[in-house]
């Protein structure tokens, strides 16, 4: 008897939900230690905004950006981002080269498996 492994979409989120957060998560730690810290006040957060480098505001932008993907992945849906998407596309890309090969093999599968559902849904609204 052999095992099946289920390879929709839902069954990889489950699989990708951790290894893609941690390297997410890894990144954008690696940036906030990079960058002045950054303040929780709106009048402070725009002072420290004005006061860096084009180089240091593309890791902030980064660091914002990761820190949303996190926060979505791990059930706080981030603007800009489908509320029903577990796992969002562009935390994959953000993602990608920061994890293992078996990592990398299944976020490949759960993109094809993302794709097709995706084309299924679009033929089967075409048709009503």
């Amino acid at each position: 008897m052999t095992a099946t492994v289920e390879t929709g979409p839902d069954s990889l989120v489950a699989v990708l939900r951790l290894p893609v957060w941690n390297a997410l998560a890894d990144r954008a730690n690696s940036l906030r230690r990079s960058l002045p810290a950054r303040p929780d006040d709106a009048a402070e957060r725009w002072a420290w905004w004005q006061g860096m480098n084009a180089d240091q505001q593309r890791r902030a932008a980064v660091l914002d950006r990761l820190d949303a993907l996190c926060g979505h992945i791990a059930g706080r849906p981030a603007p800009g981002y489908a509320p029903d998407s577990p796992m969002p596309l562009a935390a994959l890309e953000e993602a990608d080269g920061f994890t293992s090969s078996y990592v990398a093999d299944t976020m490949s599968r759960f993109r094809a498996a993302h794709a097709a559902a995706a084309t299924v849904a679009a033929s089967s609204s075409a048709v009503t």
